[in-house]
């Protein structure tokens, strides 16, 4: 469990962040909102990736500012990452992360909402979508580099098996960034020292002792997609290495009336790599519904 968290830091003008009591879990979150905001104002979701030392601010630092402008937007860090309680549960992980998402949408008093997940969070999108699992109605979705086929290659062992060293860390940095500049020193460090804060290796790395056979947390588990019957935007990188070539075809397949947008130059993290583009796709898609 974190111990009195401090705040996020180093955020893009007009971002809180602020902590709300959940349950018994103390959650921290992102919040930007246009400066008119009023309780007709659409909300979007976002939830962050999965790997060592994620959390909403590195995932969502170059998007929630400019979605900010149109929309309310929340970020949560999900339980056991970043500033929120680092705790895990072994016996149901995914229930308990959706359950702790679910009742932090009820203790914000947030309403139907917009949803875009990366990777981890991107599959969790997915998953609470098709289940209803949030508890209030999902408008649309945008879906990067989440859901569908996850292969278990050299790639995604880079992640799972980090154990904590500084060229460790690179190597996952260079699996989820095309461009050499989002594993350069600077950005290494940050990524590096949050990977080490006290509990968070250990929170990410617990899923690794759950029994043969038992859903480990890293990833939740597919649900039938042919539930899910809102509009859902596809982003995928060109390069990244840990989906397969066939991963958009078959999950724009798998749910019915789904688009694509392919990125270039681009591998697990399209919405850090090309901000500019994904916001205003993000943008254009959300209002339209």
């Amino acid at each position: 469990m974190n111990t009195s968290p401090s705040p996020a830091t180093h955020l893009p003008q007009g971002v809180r962040s602020a902590f709300a009591q959940v349950g018994d879990v103390w959650t921290h979150y992102l919040e930007a909102a246009p400066d008119n905001v009023s309780e007709n104002t659409a909300t979007v979701l976002l939830i962050h990736s999965g790997e060592f030392g994620a959390r909403a601010e590195f995932s969502w630092r170059y998007n929630i500012s400019e979605l900010g402008k149109h929309f309310r937007v929340v970020a949560p860090d999900l339980v056991g990452f970043g500033r929120t309680d680092l705790v895990y549960s072994f016996t149901d992980p995914a229930g308990f992360r959706r359950g702790h998402l679910r009742r932090f949408v009820e203790t914000l008093g947030l309403g139907p909402v917009h949803l875009m997940g990366n990777s981890y969070g991107g599959g969790l999108a997915l998953q609470i979508t098709a289940t209803g699992a949030l508890g209030v109605p999902v408008r649309s979705v945008v879906v990067v580099s989440g859901g569908g086929s996850a292969p278990d290659n050299d790639a995604r062992k880079v992640l799972t098996r980090y154990n904590g060293t500084r060229e460790e860390m690179r190597e996952i940095l260079q699996v989820l960034f095309y461009n050499e500049h989002w594993w350069s020193n600077e950005i290494l460090e940050e990524r590096w020292q949050a990977s080490r804060e006290p509990g968070v290796w250990e929170a990410c790395a617990v899923p690794r002792l759950a029994p043969e056979g038992q859903d480990r947390g890293f990833r939740p588990s597919r649900s039938d997609y042919d539930k899910i019957h809102c509009p859902v935007l596809i982003v995928a990188g060109a390069e990244d290495l840990l989906r397969p070539p066939t991963y958009t075809e078959e999950l724009q397949r798998q749910i019915t009336g789904s688009s694509v947008q392919i990125f270039d130059r681009s591998r697990h993290c399209s919405h850090i790599e090309h901000p500019d583009r994904l916001n205003q796709l993000a943008i254009d898609f959300y209002k339209k519904y």
